[in-house]
């Protein structure tokens, strides 16, 4: 039992780091062979929609460039400081002035 065991881990430690040696090869691969992505304009209702009506950019392959994925984070926390401004106002204003 006790032989079985110790194969049975040795054979997951090898296939762990043949896994983790397939995934950096797979890594400088893509890194040698990157895609040369344009920005384009959005085409149809599903990019208007991830663009926000065109607001971030857009790559040729159908996703948000690093830019437009930079961009759009960014709005959204502003919005979500502005709501977290306007919640603390609110909530100064009914417990110190309503009452």
């Amino acid at each position: 039992m006790a032989n079985n065991f110790f194969t049975r881990s040795q054979k997951t430690r090898e296939q762990k780091a043949r896994l983790k040696q397939r995934r950096q090869v797979e890594r400088e691969y893509a890194k040698q062979h990157e895609d040369d992505i344009t920005v384009v304009e959005p085409a149809n209702r599903h990019e208007m929609r991830l663009t926000h009506k065109g607001r971030f950019e857009l790559g040729s392959d159908g996703e948000l460039t690093s830019k437009g994925k930079t961009d759009r984070l960014s709005y959204r926390y502003n919005r979500g400081m502005i709501l977290v401004g306007l919640l603390t106002v609110a909530t100064y204003v009914a417990f110190f002035v309503l009452p």
